[in-house]
């Protein structure tokens, strides 16, 4: 099954790439999903190590920059022989093995079930029901789920969430209908937080839920800090807060033989 692991990223996040890719090389190594990298500056020296690398670079139209833009400009330029597709924040580090017998069953899943179009992978936030899909995986319910959605960790069908972000960036046009300049517009799609808000939770609810339309999600196995590892991507959330790497980030990328800045 082809999945491709997608990164969306811009030059101000470009520090964190080399250790990002290093950690899952260093932890997942049987994993061979092809790993691509979005951007709109591709000739950086960091871009072009990484393609060096192995890593396959999508270039991004400076118009194509923006939050949504950029993630649907980027979906639709993955092979139409990738099915799956895991989109990947650069502050989203992995520490340690991830839990391949989960990774495993979520695709099983979506082999043998065409209505499931999501499988989320990290706990936090976690599904709130309790109306499971089978041992390991909860339904997300839009009766009890505060985030329906989130922009990171989840396993989607391709084509699923294209759409999704197709729409997104058809209805921002609706939300923000003036006119912006591109740097105006990209700081809108930030702003707007559609996976952090009741508007966004509502477009997801009203367009990408139904009965042939479900997402599953794994539950935290306990609220201690550390739950966060006992998932199937075992990350601690999140090593930029305000734009600032934070401390564990920088001991953590110490460890691994690089420095961060």
């Amino acid at each position: 099954m082809s999945v491709a692991y997608l990164i969306n990223t811009t030059p101000k996040y470009f520090y964190l790439l080399e250790l990002h890719i290093a950690l899952i090389r260093r932890y997942a190594p049987s994993i061979k999903w092809d790993i691509y990298l979005a951007t709109e500056v591709p000739g950086h020296p960091i871009c072009k190590k990484l393609a060096a690398a192995g890593v396959l670079l999508l270039p991004l139209d400076m118009s194509d920059s923006g939050f949504l833009k950029s993630r649907a400009a980027a979906l639709a330029l993955l092979p139409d022989s990738v099915r799956y597709v895991l989109p990947m924040q650069e502050d989203f580090l992995l520490e340690r093995i991830p839990d391949f017998s989960a990774i495993q069953e979520s695709l099983k899943i979506f082999s043998a079930d065409p209505t499931v179009l999501s499988i989320r992978w990290m706990p936090c936030p976690g599904p709130a029901g309790s109306q499971k899909y089978n041992d390991s995986w909860y339904f997300l319910d839009p009766a009890l789920d505060e985030y329906l959605f989130c922009f990171q960790a989840t396993l989607w069908r391709k084509e699923a969430i294209l759409e999704w972000y197709e729409k997104l960036c058809n209805q921002f046009l609706v939300d923000y209908p003036w006119t912006l300049s591109d740097e105006e517009r990209r700081l809108a799609e930030i702003r707007a937080n559609y996976a952090e808000n009741r508007k966004g939770q509502y477009y997801f609810k009203k367009w990408m839920m139904g009965e042939d339309k479900k997402h599953l999600a794994w539950k935290r196995k306990f609220s201690a800090p550390n739950g966060v590892y006992m998932s199937p991507w075992p990350y601690r959330p999140t090593a930029v807060i305000g734009g600032e790497l934070q401390p564990f980030a920088k001991e953590l990328a110490e460890r691994e033989g690089f420095i961060v800045q």
